[in-house]
């Protein structure tokens, strides 16, 4: 017998705890995994009273073990983790085995027969390590990592049909099979298609832009207007020479690199001026400061052609 009324008594006390851990936990991986030069979807659930009585049942019927009981839910508070491509899942499994505790690891794609219709994710069942986050070392949740295409999947399968205790004829299952099989082909050729873009270099911006999108993400922890960036690219490019921009295009993660104590102080001292500075949340800002450096009076000679004065005085400031 499920205690019902106790269940929700316990859970109106576990629930604002489990919000703060949501919270907690959300936080620390939005920094941890920019600062890999990441920029996954975060997002947290707690389980709702309803779907906890459920389950409760649910697991009850099919373990035959009426002991199962509320303390056993290890999903009562669900992270979920989807990342633009399939190369970002193995970042993001390496950085969640370092900062928490993994007490179960299941990677659907390993186990999914050629026949099946289920979709791919990897579920980790966790702890936090409690010198990196505040909380009860012994309490165990979810992280669900995906892709987009994975995440895509996941969602259409709870409307149309995934599980194999539904009786269709073979001539749907077939449509369901090739349905399926376009969100991991779709995956796959994102992933190749990022890989050749990466590795152009026929176009200055575009190639800038990989370079420094993910430098943005370390440092502002935020992510860009990318249109407002090739704008921007565009109009830098105009204030130096070629020759200057191929030093810029060689040179710029060198100087970035060399500067990261610096510019971590510059980003760290002004997140709550971002408004005020709107280009200190762009990827251009490096090659304004590399400008800086490098090439003084190419960025101060042309700056007003495109610019507002006041933003250059701004940003020489929190350079200089």
């Amino acid at each position: 017998m499920i205690e019902i009324t106790q269940i929700s008594q316990q859970w109106n006390i576990d629930k604002p705890k489990l919000d703060l851990l949501g919270q907690k936990v959300i936080s620390f991986l939005k920094k941890g995994l920019f600062s890999l030069e990441l920029h996954p979807e975060l997002s947290y659930r707690i389980k709702e009273i309803q779907s906890i009585i459920k389950k409760i049942q649910k697991e009850q019927k099919e373990r035959k073990n009426k002991l199962y009981q509320y303390n056993d839910l290890q999903d009562l508070l669900g992270i979920r983790i989807i990342c633009p491509f399939l190369s970002d899942i193995e970042i993001v499994d390496t950085f969640l085995k370092e900062h928490f505790i993994i007490r179960k690891e299941e990677k659907k794609k390993e186990k999914i027969d050629f026949n099946k219709l289920d979709y791919q994710s990897n579920h980790y069942d966790v702890s936090v390590k409690k010198e990196l986050i505040d909380f009860d070392n012994e309490f165990i949740f979810e992280i669900q990592v995906r892709t987009m295409n994975q995440h895509a999947w996941a969602n259409s399968s709870h409307i149309l049909y995934y599980k194999q205790d539904i009786s269709l004829p073979d001539e749907m299952k077939h449509k369901i099979y090739r349905l399926l099989s376009l969100y991991e082909l779709a995956d796959e050729e994102f992933q190749k298609v990022n890989e050749y873009l990466k590795s152009r270099k026929d176009d200055l911006v575009y190639t800038l832009l990989r370079k420094l999108e993910g430098k943005l993400y370390k440092y502002a922890e935020t992510d860009f207007d990318r249109e407002l960036s090739v704008e921007n690219l565009n109009s830098l490019f105009t204030f130096f020479t070629q020759e200057e921009q191929n030093i810029i295009d060689s040179e710029i993660e060198l100087f970035i690199k060399n500067n990261d104590l610096k510019i971590q102080h510059i980003f760290d001292d002004n997140r709550n001026r971002y408004a005020d500075i709107p280009l200190l949340t762009q990827p251009e800002i490096f090659v304004i400061w590399y400008g800086l450096e490098k090439f003084l009076f190419s960025i101060t000679d042309n700056w007003n052609d495109y610019f507002e004065e006041s933003e250059l005085e701004f940003i020489q400031t929190l350079w200089c």
